[in-house]
């Protein structure tokens, strides 16, 4: 089995990886076959490349993009943990955003529905505010305040670095 070849349905079967997404890294130079017959075009894979498709099709699961999936592959193993690392750990940073703009949507859309019922009462809700400017404490004031159907919630001095 050491030297035998993998037509392109087998590889794909045992690397987890489409006929066509390997059709697509090849022309990619991801993940080229190990031999490519040139009557027919098909496509053969060797054992020895199961471990980098399986990986690309790892990645590929994780959402990792092509370009970047490229450099982690040709790094080696601890550079490649640690670019996996820092791509997961981007996700989930990007997560927490979508998720928070989601719920506040959520939130936003539920008043809404219940505005036209509730403008009757004559209440006013402040929704959001923020604002930046310079003062004498800080060079940045950035406050905010959110005022909803369930919460009321006063931000000082939020933002990269923190408060003061």
């Amino acid at each position: 089995m050491a030297g035998e070849m993998l037509t392109i349905g087998a590889f794909a079967r045992a690397c987890g990886l489409s006929p066509k997404a390997l059709r697509l890294y090849d022309e990619l130079e991801l993940l080229r076959p190990a031999r490519v017959d040139p009557d027919t075009g098909y496509r053969y894979y060797t054992a020895g490349q199961l471990e980098r498709a399986r990986l690309v099709a790892w990645l590929r699961r994780l959402g990792m993009p092509l370009a970047r999936i490229r450099r982690v592959c040709a790094l080696g193993a601890d550079a490649a943990a640690v670019e996996v690392r820092a791509y997961w750990a981007r996700v989930e940073a990007d997560t927490v955003v979508r998720r928070d703009l989601a719920a506040f949507l959520v939130d936003h859309l539920t008043d809404v529905s219940r505005r036209d019922t509730t403008m009757s009462t004559g209440t006013l809700e402040l929704r959001y505010h923020a604002h930046s400017d310079r003062g004498r404490v800080r060079t940045a004031n950035q406050d905010a305040a959110y005022a909803g159907r369930r919460l009321l919630a006063v931000a000082d001095g939020f933002g990269p670095a923190g408060g003061p």
